[in-house]
């Protein structure tokens, strides 16, 4: 999904908030740690079409959409970033109850083949 996709996503998200999604779509957002895993989840999320970084030094906040067609990546990348308490579960684009505890797990079903 391209950066403008994405963004008409949340736009339309905003304006008609009471239609249905039309997928299910978690976004990661991390920031800068000293971790040794650090740049391979930036690297990671930088493959991603809709990787976006906001910010700089050490107030960078990286994103990155993931719907079930990804599922490998998003799960890499959650278990690169998870024990950081700055990392943020969207679900749709937005911040709901239980992101880390509920609606993540709900991805991991796509992985099963």
């Amino acid at each position: 999904m391209s950066p403008d996709l994405a963004a008409q996503d949340q736009l339309d998200d905003i304006l008609h908030p009471d239609t249905a999604a039309k997928s299910f779509r978690i976004t990661v957002v991390f920031g800068r740690r000293r971790h040794p895993h650090y740049e391979q989840a930036v690297a990671l999320a930088k493959r991603n079409p809709t990787y976006k970084e906001e910010g700089s030094g050490d107030w960078v906040r990286h994103s990155a959409v993931y719907t079930p067609e990804t599922v490998e990546d998003l799960f890499t990348l959650f278990n690169l970033v998870h024990d950081c308490e700055k990392t943020e579960i969207l679900v749709n684009h937005k911040r709901i109850p239980y992101g880390h505890q509920l609606w993540l797990p709900l991805m991991w079903f796509y992985r099963v083949k």
